[in-house]
């Protein structure tokens, strides 16, 4: 998509809302969920503009967007984020509800990286963001599902993992292994599922999504790099 024309702000929320009504329409998010509030996402936005040092990123603002805007339906009382780095597209699943007092909207927000340099630039982040303690990055091993969710249920589960020598090919078994923690109607974002550089990684893993129980699940070509949303019964 780099070729395309660069949006306008008004375009890209324009956008944006297009991929969150497919989601829908795909049966991902409820019908009746209210439209995104775009005012309170720019305001959101500039405070991570403000605060956020992010070294580098594939994520586009209309991926921004439209993580934001899948968080904003769902509204998680639980995030767990699995490959944080600097905390970047932690923050947009965390931020809906995050008003002008320093507070995670949610109960609980989690980073998981295997690197302590990661985990303490996320953990930097979310402080001079003005995210409260419930929201926070840790080093730690993303497979160990039971140890991390400690009684949990998680709302929403976002998979962004890049191991090295196996790279995305972990998702279908991360899945598998925080499915017996996810709540009733958990949302999974999978991270690069449109990047060319991870089919062959990830050719099964809607397949193993809809095979594990998933409800609905839909592909947003929102950027080169893309998600897939999945969502279970409840």
């Amino acid at each position: 998509m780099s070729g395309l024309p660069r949006l306008t702000g008004p375009q890209a929320d324009a956008l944006a809302g297009r991929f969150l009504e497919h989601c829908r329409g795909a049966g991902v998010l409820d019908a009746g969920v209210p439209e995104v509030s775009w005012g309170e996402f720019h305001a959101f936005r500039a405070r991570l503009a403000a605060s956020f040092e992010v070294p580098t990123t594939t994520l586009t603002p209309l991926a921004a967007r439209v993580l934001y805007g899948l968080a904003a339906a769902r509204r998680p009382a639980a995030v767990a984020t699995l490959g944080c780095f600097a905390g970047n597209l932690m923050a947009w699943v965390s931020g809906p509800g995050f008003g002008p007092e320093p507070r995670y909207p949610g109960r609980r927000s989690l980073g998981l990286d295997v690197a302590a340099g990661p985990v303490a630039l996320a953990e930097g982040n979310l402080r001079r963001a003005g995210f409260a303690p419930g929201a926070g990055a840790v080093v730690g091993d993303a497979f160990e599902a039971a140890e991390h969710s400690a009684g949990e249920r998680w709302d929403l589960l976002l998979i962004d993992i890049d191991v090295p020598g196996s790279r995305k090919s972990g998702y279908a078994r991360l899945l598998e292994r925080w499915l017996p923690h996810l709540a009733p109607g958990a949302l999974v974002i999978a991270h690069d599922v449109c990047h060319p550089v991870f089919a062959w990684d990830l050719r099964d893993y809607t397949a193993f999504a809809k095979d594990r129980g998933a409800i609905a699940t839909t592909t947003l070509p929102v950027d080169d790099c893309g998600f897939e949303v999945s969502r279970w019964p409840g």
